[in-house]
């Protein structure tokens, strides 16, 4: 169980320092989207894989914090973590291959 929770822990970390540090990116492609006709077009891309880290933080996060309180549900969150942690995998891979 400790291991499960370690995992969770630094899965959760991972996914929130990503998320932030999207966020940031995000807010500068807001800021300068009329620059640069690249820019703007790679803006719905970065607002999605933005949205599915903040998406895999939050998961990854409950999963953690009903792991450590053991709640009834621990093991339905756990599942739903890892099974949006292997989509966006994939999904991100497959993104950024083209």
């Amino acid at each position: 169980m400790k291991l499960l929770q370690f995992f969770n822990v630094i899965a959760f970390l991972a996914t929130a320092t990503f998320a932030v540090n999207l966020g940031v990116v995000l807010l500068l492609y807001a800021i300068h989207h009329d620059l640069s006709p690249q820019i703007a077009s790679e803006w719905g891309g970065v607002a999605l894989i933005t949205g599915g880290f903040w998406l895999l933080a939050v998961t990854t996060g409950l999963t953690w914090w009903m792991q450590r309180r053991v709640w009834r549900g621990r093991w339905v969150a756990q599942g739903l973590s890892s099974v949006l942690l292997a989509i966006g995998a994939v999904a991100m891979t497959r993104y950024l291959q083209g």
